[in-house]
């Protein structure tokens, strides 16, 4: 949701005329993210393509931006052709790279959850989880009272080589927020 990868690339080149090694370090981190982002997309895409039409009995789905009850939109991972039956889809792990847990992706999660309780017009909400350790921390969450029990929630596997292409994506964007490990890509730009 929101701009894509392209706009942000484009506003980091017009940033980056004339300016130097700090917004070309940033552009080059810029272009690491977006091939996290294409793995995940990649995922989403096979979850819609492959296992919800067989879940839900042929059912037709695609990405789609909706409205929701205080008027504004949100644009959701998965929506049938009707717009009754509506979902987000996880590739998030519930755990970080050192093993924390992973607060940030429960919070944004439980916040994609507040927008698919209020979408106008659909009467059947899920979340696809393609990992079980989110999945569980969720199921937990529910049975202690913490999330809606209007969401239904799915587990789906992804074929080994897509579930490669998310982890790899994952320890690229782990290495990235690593203090040591964005000093020396930084320096590895300016020389």
């Amino acid at each position: 949701s929101g701009q894509g990868s392209g706009g942000q690339l484009r506003a980091a080149q017009r940033l980056d005329a004339g300016r130097g090694g700090a917004l070309v370090s940033a552009g080059v981190e810029l272009l690491d993210s977006m091939s996290n982002t294409t793995a995940q997309l990649a995922a989403e895409r096979w979850v819609v393509m492959h296992c919800l039409p067989e879940h839900f009995k042929g059912v037709s789905f695609s990405g789609r931006v909706l409205q929701v009850k205080w008027g504004g939109k949100f644009a959701f991972d998965t929506v049938s052709n009707d717009g009754k039956i509506v979902g987000l889809i996880s590739t998030s792990a519930a755990h970080t790279a050192s093993g924390k847990s992973a607060i940030a992706k429960f919070q944004k999660l439980k916040a994609d959850a507040l927008y698919l309780l209020n979408v106008v017009g659909a009467v059947r909400l899920f979340m696809v989880f393609t990992e079980k350790s989110m999945l569980a921390h969720f199921e937990k969450e529910r049975t202690s009272g913490r999330f809606p029990l209007e969401i239904e929630f799915l587990h789906v596997t992804l074929p080994e080589e897509i579930h490669a292409q998310v982890i790899e994506a994952r320890r690229v964007a782990s290495a990235e927020t690593t203090p040591t490990q964005k000093i020396n890509k930084a320096n590895k730009y300016h020389d």
